[in-house]
């Protein structure tokens, strides 16, 4: 090893030890989000098949479960695993420490805080009606502060770089960055300090959701595909030169196509019909991210077999590209006088919130924590466990909801058929649900176990660096890759 790559790995143990414990905070919070946010979905669809379940709880109701759990695991679980990996990666491919890491735990505080009064507030009954915001309004302040604080740190440690080039990764986390409290600033301001009136409401509220997983949740997973790839394959992004493009174009069009979720909706005719064709020009950036990520891939079904992180990787691609289809499939007329109203719509929001963002932060997390510890996983048995569970929940889960949606569509559109009947029809996919939800509760757990092994700080053996360090990267265009 020649004396530059030396710098540059001393370098990078240096960042990666300024980044350390804010990291480990933010993602120990994150799992532990995910593991209550599974079991409250777990028991919330168990309700759908067996109404009894819970039931002399007022608590734990569906109407207060669903909705909590929902919360649990947008704002626990995928904001504070955003944060970890996002101050992390901000950090490598800035090629600056983080510093002033004791805020970060401030903010980290005051974020699970928050979340823990809303979730508290949404179980007691004081819900709103609005999908994503059902928080009660007296933690929206609480959350807005922590998060200015993380932002913050984001955003300077971006400003301080050491390095004259900005990168696809880059891109992607400074824009959700900006994003997300521009979208929950706007809806909490329309929707609960300004109202508006009548119709604008379900209008605001549409745009919100669809906001949050198309300039949040997406962009952030797209930040880790953009660098790991490159990274662990050793090859440049193909067609880099036209990510910029791409980038620009789904932004613009995202933040466009939130009315095509009202199709069919008492709302004036053109606001469904710009959110139809801001979805069609999502066509040419998911064409060009489809040529950066699976031209990357061609040729290397050996490197993805040995590597977990990449593994999941491709997983994300995998749930982008499913989500982005099922997306555009529901903004046409046609196909939405079917599948509106039905499961195929929340369908959608899981592929881009777990089967794409999940997925990419557990890729990025089995990669950036043995070298923030300096540990390796200590069983692998759990490591395949995750994985395996991963993969068939999402699978079970794909197919069980398509499937039930598609059937419970057309026999919504079928007048002759009683709803109580329709019910009925759909206990059967709701169990088979239940079980997929489950498959991907015993992957959390087994995260969480192996998690804990590796982040305690009182199991001190050390891993030699030649078991952690990272892979090889070729090429200069392999921008990603640099750190």
């Amino acid at each position: 090893m020649n004396s530059n790559d030396q710098n540059a790995r001393a370098e990078q143990r240096e960042i990666d030890a300024s980044a350390k414990w804010p990291v480990l905070v933010f993602l120990g919070s994150a799992l532990l989000w995910l593991l209550l946010g599974g079991v409250f979905q777990l028991a919330a669809s168990i309700q759908l098949h067996n109404p009894a379940f819970l039931s002399d709880c007022e608590w734990f109701t569906h109407g207060r479960l669903a909705p909590a759990a929902q919360n649990a695991l947008v704002y626990g679980w995928g904001m504070n695993s955003a944060f970890a990996f996002g101050l992390w990666l901000m950090a490598r491919l800035s090629a600056t420490t983080l510093r002033h890491g004791g805020w970060l735990f401030v903010a980290a505080k005051f974020w699970n805080l928050g979340i823990t009064l809303g979730i508290g507030g949404i179980l007691a009954g004081y819900s709103t009606s609005f999908e994503l915001l059902e928080m009660p309004r007296f933690v929206t302040l609480v959350l807005l502060v922590a998060y200015a604080i993380i932002g913050v740190w984001v955003v300077t440690t971006f400003s301080i770089r050491n390095t004259e080039s900005v990168y696809a990764s880059q891109w992607y986390l400074f824009g959700a960055a900006f994003w997300f409290p521009w979208l929950y600033t706007i809806a909490q301001v329309m929707l609960f300090r300004a109202p508006a009136r009548g119709v604008l409401q379900p209008v605001v509220n549409a745009w919100y959701v669809h906001g949050l997983y198309g300039l949040w949740f997406v962009p952030v997973a797209l930040a880790a595909i953009y660098y790991f790839l490159p990274k662990l394959l050793g090859k440049p992004v193909s067609t880099y030169y036209l990510a910029p493009l791409a980038f620009w174009w789904l932004v613009i069009s995202t933040a466009l196509a939130g009315g095509s979720r009202l199709i069919g909706a008492p709302v004036p005719v053109w606001l469904p019909t710009l959110g139809i064709v801001a979805h069609m020009m999502l066509v040419l950036p998911l064409v060009i991210i489809s040529m950066n990520f699976l031209g990357t891939l061609r040729g290397q079904t050996g490197a993805i077999g040995g590597s977990l992180s990449l593994r999941f990787i491709v997983l994300s691609i995998a749930g982008f590209l499913l989500s982005s289809v099922l997306g555009l499939a529901l903004s046409l007329r046609g196909f939405a006088a079917v599948a509106q109203f039905t499961l195929l719509t929340g369908l959608r929001d899981w592929l881009a919130f777990y089967a794409c963002f999940s997925t990419a932060m557990f890729g990025a997390a089995y990669f950036f924590l043995p070298r923030l510890t300096g540990k390796v996983w200590r069983s692998s048995a759990l490591v395949q466990a995750h994985f395996g569970a991963t993969v068939l929940g999402t699978a079970l889960v794909l197919v069980g909801q398509a499937a039930a949606g598609w059937q419970q569509g057309h026999l919504l559109n079928d007048a002759t058929v009683p709803f109580i009947e329709i019910t009925k029809a759909l206990a059967g996919w709701h169990a088979f649900n239940s079980a997929a939800l489950g498959v991907l509760l015993i992957g959390h757990v087994a995260f969480l176990i192996n998690f804990v092994w590796i982040a305690c700080p009182f199991n001190s053996q050390g891993t030699p660096e030649a078991q952690i360090q990272n892979p090889p990267v070729l090429g200069l265009a392999a921008k990603e890759g640099h750190a």
